[in-house]
């Protein structure tokens, strides 16, 4: 699944290995500001693309995140409350 947001692009991929791992791809810019840095590795030197591995759990507070960061100035007549504003959600 590809994201885009306030907080940068990202690929999401789950892992053939666990079911319950994800893996988030992006650049180093745009994982650091979501993520430690001492988590992101490298994982194409040639287009600069780094990764790191995330739970099911941690996944979804970050995808709630990145959902948060859009911009609904230009949403004319729509209930600003919503599900999105709470902040925790099971996987």
């Amino acid at each position: 699944m590809k994201i885009s947001s306030a907080l940068g692009d990202f690929k999401i991929i789950q892992t053939a290995s666990n079911k319950d791992e994800l893996l988030i791809l992006g650049s180093w810019n745009d994982l650091v500001k979501s993520f430690d840095s001492t988590r992101a590795f490298m994982v194409c030197r040639d287009t600069q693309l780094f990764g790191v591995y995330l739970c099911k759990q941690e996944c979804v507070e970050f995808m709630t995140k990145a959902i948060q960061q859009i911009d609904t100035q230009c949403w004319e007549g729509q209930n600003k409350t919503s599900a999105l504003e709470h902040s925790k959600y099971l996987a």
